[in-house]
């Protein structure tokens, strides 16, 4: 089977850059399935998950992405993502907490941070591409 190089860059460093067999990413209108061969993409993204899978389907990473873009080519995909973390560094009470907190803030900043923590929980709590 073919595969498709991947990128993830964050402000800081690259995170990730491997092959994978199946990339998909949380485009601004709807989740976005890359595949090796994939025609021209340009896309801004929206707080959600990163899968990345292996040759034989098998989900070998995924990453929460606050925002950022996505370029698709046949040969590569790269994500340019404001922030990343891994979904097994997230903790689903501390970020409980934080929506507590955030709640009570009224600043346009804390609405933002408040629309971030809870597509986190979202994608903690989703199962949806776990398994092709």
């Amino acid at each position: 089977m073919a595969t498709i190089s991947f990128d993830l860059v964050s402000p800081e460093q690259l995170l990730f850059n491997d092959e994978a067999g199946m990339i998909i990413v949380p485009g601004k209108d709807g989740d976005i399935g890359v595949l090796p061969r994939h025609s021209k993409v340009l896309s801004s993204l929206r707080p959600g998950r990163v899968m990345v899978y292996g040759e034989n389907k098998n989900l070998l990473k995924s990453f929460f992405v606050t925002r950022g873009f996505v370029e698709i080519n046949p040969e590569k995909c790269i994500v340019l993502a404001e922030g990343v973390n891994e979904m097994s560094d997230l903790d689903k009470s501390s970020i409980q907490q934080q929506i507590q907190e955030l709640e009570s803030g009224a600043s346009d900043s804390s609405k933002e941070e408040l629309a971030i923590a809870q597509s986190k929980i979202a994608a903690l709590d989703s199962t949806f591409y776990e398994k092709l």
